[in-house]
């Protein structure tokens, strides 16, 4: 059997530098320019793991979340020492905070939306 490697995670946009930028303040990590363009833009993994990348949709629709109107079809998980700490970068690198679901309020992790919409958690702990 032919062991599969994951190349990219995509994530789609209506302005993919801008969303990159985003992830790369909130991750420390760098737009790789020589795999990027202007409708895709990689940031490079500094540990040597597949790229984020962000690409340019013109129709794109941001998630309604957390109504399903429209579903956010993915969201990214990022691991932080503390729940205080997550809210910090996150806020300072420009996410907005989402409603808790009521349901985990006192759950190890807090959601948050990007520029352009889609949902993701910062989570504590290990």
């Amino acid at each position: 059997m032919t062991a599969l490697q994951l190349a990219a995670f995509a994530i789609d946009c209506p302005d993919p530098r801008r969303l990159a930028e985003f992830y790369g303040q909130l991750l420390g990590w760098e737009i790789d320019e020589p795999a990027s363009g202007d409708d895709w833009v990689e940031l490079a993994d500094p540990s040597g793991g597949a790229p984020l990348a962000f690409q340019r949709d013109p129709g794109y629709r941001p998630p309604s979340w957390p109504s399903r109107d429209v579903p956010q079809m993915m969201h990214l998980d990022v691991r932080v020492a503390t729940l205080d700490e997550g809210h910090r970068l996150a806020l300072a690198a420009g996410a907005t905070q989402l409603p808790q679901p009521a349901d985990r309020a006192d759950a190890d992790f807090r959601v948050y939306a990007d520029p352009d919409g889609h949902p993701f958690c910062m989570c504590a702990g290990q």
